[in-house]
């Protein structure tokens, strides 16, 4: 049915579409415009031109942070993905309880990144002693400071900043599962179907759409992640946990360097947005073999 004022459509999408701009678009712009000049935030604004881009390829920081940035993503993505699968399956197949343990495995995702952050640094902490170096040492073996150590640190980083983020994927999982036909499922159940088949060719299949979604929600979010790492290492030891986010906010806010710092901006987005789009790319690939096959 379409709509008898051709405004009506646009009284509804414009205050969003007003926020959108002025939230995403226009700080995209500033960034963009800002990423041509060197600027330290106070002086005068010195048009460079195409110098800070060029300034990338040389910048040893950048390519380490891109690489652990390479890793923080497909790590947590895969852990993210896995455990809120793993976590709507459980809750899907309870009866009783089910609503209790929804809420406490979404309350990691409502509680501040500060919060979460300090909870772990006293659980690895090894000076007081924390809980996982106390264990350790009743237990005859030397404890280790994992988020000091070059080899650890950034994956304890990632599972941390993995395990706050669960709940909200095993959420849209859950509600994906709970959509599918009860029918299909008792049909497939007479058909001689049991609990595991009825997951792998019934319901994963039917899930397809939402777990790409999620895909693209967990690998540009993971691109862009910052708290954690901020708050538990500032990218440390080293530069062994550096991400790119965190590079650009001490380029920009520490250094003052808001020209290079809005470059490594528009780095980001460039990653996010290519990776978004490899993912997208998959999607309808698999999708156009199913329609052939």
């Amino acid at each position: 049915m379409k709509p008898r004022n051709k405004m009506e459509p646009w009284m509804f999408a414009g205050p969003a579409l007003v926020v959108y701009i002025f939230i995403v678009i226009l700080p995209i712009l500033w960034s963009l415009t800002y990423s041509f000049t060197d600027w330290n935030g106070v002086g005068r604004m010195n048009f460079v031109g195409l110098g800070n881009y060029i300034k990338l390829f040389d910048d040893k920081t950048l390519w380490i942070a891109f690489r652990n940035n390479i890793f923080f993503m497909i790590t947590g993505t895969v852990f993210q993905l896995l455990m809120g699968l793993v976590m709507a399956i459980l809750l899907s197949s309870i009866v009783k309880g089910s609503n209790l343990l929804r809420v406490i495995y979404f309350i990691p995702c409502i509680v501040s990144s500060m919060a979460i952050c300090k909870i772990f640094e006293k659980l690895l902490s090894v000076q007081p002693k924390g809980v996982l170096a106390a264990v350790t040492d009743l237990l005859g073996l030397a404890p280790r400071a994992f988020l000091s150590e070059p080899d650890w640190a950034l994956t304890f980083v990632t599972l941390i900043d993995g395990y706050k983020f669960c709940g909200l994927y095993m959420v849209i999982f859950y509600s994906a599962f709970m959509n599918v036909s009860q029918d299909v499922l008792e049909s497939a159940y007479l058909d001689g179907c049991n609990w595991f088949q009825q997951l792998i060719y019934i319901k994963f299949p039917l899930i397809k759409n939402i777990f790409f979604m999620v895909l693209i929600i967990l690998v540009n979010g993971c691109l862009k992640g910052f708290d954690v790492s901020y708050i538990l290492t500032k990218g440390g030891p080293g530069n062994a946990s550096e991400l790119v986010s965190t590079y650009m906010y001490k380029t920009a806010f520490s250094m003052s360097k808001f020209g290079y710092g809005s470059t490594l901006g528009v780095f980001i987005m460039i990653e996010s947005l290519t990776a978004v789009g490899i993912v997208r790319l998959i999607q309808k690939m698999t999708a156009d073999r199913e329609e052939q096959g």
